[in-house]
């Protein structure tokens, strides 16, 4: 007859001798744990109590400090809609693109068609990224009119509707995609002359008295 060994984990059915006296003699599937057995059971158990208390200190702990903050915290200040000055920036930024090459270069110094190669350039390069609330055109075109106009920061901050902090921030964003365009944007000067003001009546006689001069 196959009988299965059954393990006696109870602590509590382990400390009653008598019952497990009685049940060893009466099944002898009951298997008696020696104290080596009782002793590691019991060291189990207290760890798990030890580490259920900590956790629940340190949840308790949490949930005070939590609940002290959010009742000494000030009110939150509330602004205007977002929506009603994204709608204005974006007029601002339609008639500066999509109307004429007049305006463009009024508030840009740039036409239309080479602003927006710029913009391709510097999205397929990866030099500039779009944000979710700042696009490359924007940025690109923030920048140019800070140089083209020598504005200051404050002075642009009104007709774009942006923080100081947000404009100064693209712009460096803005210098630093240009810097790395500047072997192919910037052309180093050269101490040849061209052959145009060699060859002209006008230009080539101005030319040898200056550098007579030097």
């Amino acid at each position: 007859m196959d009988l299965s060994l059954t393990v006696i984990r109870d602590v509590d059915l382990v400390g009653n001798a008598k019952f497990v006296e009685s049940a060893c003699k009466s099944d002898e599937r009951f298997v008696f744990l020696d104290m080596d057995d009782v002793d590691e059971i019991l060291e189990r158990r207290r760890e798990l109590i030890i580490r259920g208390a900590a956790v629940v200190g340190v949840v308790s702990a949490w949930l005070l400090v939590r609940s002290r903050r959010l009742a000494n915290a000030r009110p939150s200040m509330t602004y205007g809609p977002m929506s009603a000055r994204d709608e204005q920036r974006q007029r601002k930024l339609t008639f500066i693109f999509n109307t004429d090459d007049t305006n463009c270069v009024d508030t840009l110094r740039m036409r239309r068609a080479p602003f927006f190669q710029l913009c391709d350039l510097f999205r397929a390069r990866g030099l500039l990224k779009d944000s979710i609330h700042y696009n490359i055109e924007e940025q690109l075109a923030m920048s140019l009119h800070v140089v083209g106009h020598n504005q200051r920061f404050r002075c642009i901050q009104v007709p774009f509707l942006r923080s100081v902090e947000t404009l100064s921030r693209y712009f460096q964003e803005v210098l630093y995609a240009v810097g790395e365009l500047r072997a192919e944007l910037i052309v180093p000067a050269s101490t040849s002359v061209p052959t145009t003001i060699q060859n002209s009546r006008r230009w080539n006689p101005l030319l040898q008295g200056w550098s007579l001069q030097f």
